[in-house]
């Protein structure tokens, strides 16, 4: 999350894991209030993971984003460049011409359009392994909220999470043991889930970093 995001970021109500009654996946809602970047009040992401509840590495099979209905001047992941360009040829040769060109800014909100997964036909070993690694990163970033935030949203927003209580190295809460996962809808306010092993995103506090009120 850029400085240019922590605007709209602001008006994020709640995040919400949905599980998939049939255990084959799950999907993240994040609800905001009115504001104004964008009209939607959801935007969703969903994963298709056939395996989630065995205890082999999941395997992705789908990632589904939305639309974001960027308000007029307002986008976040992209901005508008206009550029002065001089026909070379034709009836038009040396005419002065604007175009607009959209560039690509980093932004959090590019979270809701993953690239389609390709088959192995369609590139080759180095793009697969690119495109993997961009696929890995997303999921980690899916199940730090569905994992590590949603459940315990509580301890996040107070600091202890960060406290002793909670083991970065392992991404595990004290005392807790990874068990099989149960389905429904947990908000960032629910009930608490448990915890599965797996490294946490989050880095520790800086020495003499005060927790966050």
């Amino acid at each position: 999350i850029n400085e240019a995001n922590v605007d709209c970021m602001e008006t994020l109500m709640d995040v919400k894991c949905i599980d998939d009654e049939d255990g084959m996946g799950f999907a993240l809602e994040f609800h905001f209030a009115p504001n104004r970047h964008f009209t939607n009040t959801v935007l969703r992401k969903k994963y298709t993971i056939p395996d989630l509840l065995l205890d082999d590495e999941p395997i992705l099979k789908n990632v589904e984003g939305c639309e974001i209905k960027w308000k007029e001047g307002m986008c976040l992941t992209h901005r508008e460049i206009k550029k002065k360009q001089r026909a070379k040829s034709g009836k038009n040769d040396g005419t002065i011409r604007t175009i607009i060109k959209k560039e690509k800014q980093d932004s959090f909100f590019h979270f809701f359009k993953p690239p389609k997964i390709p088959t192995m036909d369609e590139m080759d070993e180095d793009e697969a392994d690119a495109i993997e690694q961009a696929f890995d990163v997303d999921y980690d970033v899916a199940q730090a909220f569905r994992s590590h935030i949603i459940p315990k949203a509580a301890l996040w927003f107070t600091g202890e999470a960060l406290d002793e209580g909670f083991d970065i190295a392992e991404g595990e809460w004290a005392g807790e043991a990874g068990g099989e996962e149960e389905g429904g809808e947990e908000g960032a306010g629910g009930a608490a889930a448990a915890a599965p092993s797996g490294h946490s995103p989050f880095p520790p506090p800086a020495e003499g970093e005060e927790n966050p009120e």
